[in-house]
C-alpha cells in the first residue's frame, strides 16, 4: 500500500487517489483530516463542522468499485457558507441570516455525487460582499503563514483550510476576486471559470450577472479535475451559458512560443510594495521561460472598469438581492457591508444604462486584446495588509485588493490565480492569468505549466507538487 502520513501527508488529488488505489481507506484520510482540524484548535476558518462520526459513516458508504469512475472518490472538501448542505445552517457570514438548509445546493451535490465528502462550512465575508475576510460575524480567518495578516475573501475560510492541508479543495464563489484573492494570499490556486460555465442554481445571493462559483485547490490540475465536475448548462439558471453543455477544461500542451500581455508602466500598481513588484517580475520571467513574450499593454480600460463593480450602479444588483433582509436587519450587517449595499439606492436606470454602454466598450477592448495575445498576466492583488490595517480602513483597503480582480467577471472572462512566491517577510502573493471569454482550457494549461515550473510548496503544507 502506498505510504501516506496522517499528520503531514498531502491531500492533493493524485496523492489521495494513489493511496486509495493501493488499498488505503477513506477512514484513514478522514480521521487524519479531523485530527488536523482538532490540532489547530478554535479556528474561525470554519463556521460549522460536521461530526467526525457522520463523515466517517459517509466514507464507509463509499463503494470501492466506484474509484475508477468517480474522480473525487473519498476526497475531503469545504463548503463556503453561502451554499447549502442539507441539515446544516447556511449563514452567509451573518448570524441573523442563518437558516437551516433542507436541500443541498446542486453544484455541491454534483461534487458529492463524484465521490467527494464535505467536512464543514467555511467562513466568508458577509453575503460575498468583500474580498478581505474580515466582514463576518464568526471571527476573522487569518493568513495561513502569519496570523497578523488577512486571509483574503470572501471565500476566506476556504483559502485557509486548503492552504493548511485540512481539505483537498474548497468550493466558494467569485464575483470581484472572492476566490482568487484568498488563493493568492495563502499560496494556493483559485480557478474562476468564465461566468455561466458553472451554474448558480440555488445560490440566491450570488452576484448573478457578474459572479460565478469557483474552487480553491493546491494545484491547477486539481482545480481542473474538480471544476470539470460542476461545469454544466442549467436552463433554470438565467445566467447559464449553453456552451457549458459539452465544455471541457482539458487542453493540449501549451505552445512552445506565445505572446502574453502585462500591465505597462502606467498601469502597474503595487501600493508601494517593492517586494510585490519583485515577485511579479519574477513570475513574468517564468512565463518567458515557458516560451512566452511579454507585451507591455495599457490596461487602463480594465482598471477603470474595476471600480464600477462596487462604486457604480452595478452594486444595485446586490442591494436588490438583499433589500428585504436589510430592511429588517440593518444593524446585524457588518458596517462596511451595510454602507456598500446602501450605495445601490443612489443610482438610476439611466446610470445603469450608461454603465452598460461603457462595459460594452471595455468588452470590445478585451476582444481586440485577446486576438493578439494568448493571455493577460497581472498581480492578483497589488499587495496585502494586516488585519489591523484592514479594519482601520475596510472599504479603502478592500478596493485596493480588487485593483486587478474586480473587472474580470464584468468583462465575462476566465481567470486563475497561481502562487507568485514569497516576500522577504514570508508572506505569499499571487500571479493572475486572464484569458479570453470561454478560453478556460487553454488558460488552465498555461497556469499548470507555470505552477510546475515554479516549484513553490503547496499552500502552507511544505509539500511539493505531486
Amino acid at each position: 500500500m502506498t505510504q501516506w502520513d496522517p499528520k503531514t501527508g498531502s491531500l492533493a488529488l493524485p496523492v489521495v487517489r494513489a493511496f486509495y488505489q493501493s488499498g488505503g481507506t477513506p477512514q484513514a484520510v478522514f480521521n487524519a483530516v479531523f485530527d488536523r482540524i482538532d490540532a489547530r484548535g478554535l479556528d474561525p476558518a470554519w463556521i460549522a463542522l460536521r461530526s467526525r462520526q457522520e463523515v466517517l459513516d459517509q466514507a464507509d458508504a463509499l463503494d470501492r468499485a466506484d474509484i475508477p469512475r468517480k474522480p473525487l472518490w473519498g476526497v475531503p472538501f469545504g463548503v463556503k457558507d453561502n451554499l447549502d448542505l442539507a441539515g446544516m445552517s447556511t449563514t452567509n457570514g451573518c448570524r441573523a441570516h442563518s437558516r437551516r438548509a433542507v436541500a443541498t445546493t446542486p453544484i455541491v451535490q454534483c461534487l458529492i455525487n463524484a465521490g467527494a465528502i464535505p467536512v464543514g462550512k467555511n467562513n466568508m465575508d458577509q453575503f460575498g460582499v468583500g474580498i478581505n475576510g474580515t466582514r463576518t460575524d464568526f471571527g476573522v480567518p487569518r493568513c495561513a503563514f502569519n496570523d497578523a495578516y488577512i486571509s483574503g475573501g470572501s471565500t476566506s475560510g476556504g483559502g485557509v483550510v486548503v492552504a493548511a492541508g485540512l481539505v483537498s479543495f474548497a468550493i466558494g464563489g467569485d464575483a470581484a476576486g472572492s476566490g482568487r484573492v484568498p488563493a493568492a494570499l495563502n499560496n494556493i490556486v483559485g480557478l474562476k471559470p468564465t461566468p455561466g460555465l458553472v451554474p448558480n442554481t440555488g445560490v440566491p445571493t450570488v452576484a448573478g450577472l457578474f459572479g460565478t462559483n469557483s474552487l480553491l485547490t493546491l494545484t491547477v490540475d486539481d482545480a481542473v479535475t474538480a471544476t470539470q465536475v460542476i461545469v454544466a448548462y442549467d436552463p433554470k439558471d438565467p445566467f447559464s451559458k449553453p456552451e457549458a453543455e459539452k465544455f471541457s477544461l482539458s487542453a493540449p500542451d501549451t505552445p512552445s512560443a506565445f505572446r502574453f500581455a502585462v500591465p505597462d508602466g502606467a498601469s502597474r500598481y503595487f501600493a508601494d510594495d517593492t517586494e510585490a513588484e519583485r515577485l511579479f517580475d519574477a513570475a513574468v520571467a517564468r512565463l518567458e521561460d515557458l516560451g512566452g513574450t511579454a507585451v507591455p499593454t495599457d490596461i487602463t480600460p480594465f482598471l477603470e472598469q474595476a471600480s464600477a463593480l462596487y462604486e457604480g450602479p452595478f452594486i444595485a444588483q446586490r442591494t436588490a438581492n438583499l433589500e428585504a433582509f436589510l430592511e429588517k436587519h440593518e444593524e446585524d450587517v457588518f458596517p462596511a457591508t451595510r454602507e456598500i449595499l446602501g450605495w445601490g439606492h443612489g443610482f438610476t436606470a439611466k446610470d445603469l444604462f450608461r454603465a452598460e454602454y461603457k462595459l460594452r466598450e471595455v468588452k470590445q477592448f478585451a476582444h481586440r486584446l485577446f486576438k493578439n495575445v494568448a493571455l493577460l498576466a497581472t498581480p492578483t492583488t497589488p499587495t496585502t495588509v494586516t488585519v489591523a490595517q484592514m479594519l482601520a480602513d475596510n472599504i479603502g483597503q478592500n478596493a485596493m485588493l480588487g485593483t486587478y480582480t474586480n473587472f474580470v467577471n464584468l468583462v465575462d472572462l476566465p481567470a486563475i490565480s497561481v502562487p507568485a512566491g514569497f516576500r522577504e517577510d514570508g508572506i505569499p502573493l499571487g500571479l493572475m492569468l486572464i484569458g479570453a471569454r470561454l478560453d478556460d482550457a487553454r488558460l488552465a494549461a498555461f497556469a499548470s505549466a507555470y505552477q510546475k515550473l515554479s516549484g513553490f510548496p503547496l499552500g502552507a503544507t511544505g509539500r511539493v507538487y505531486p
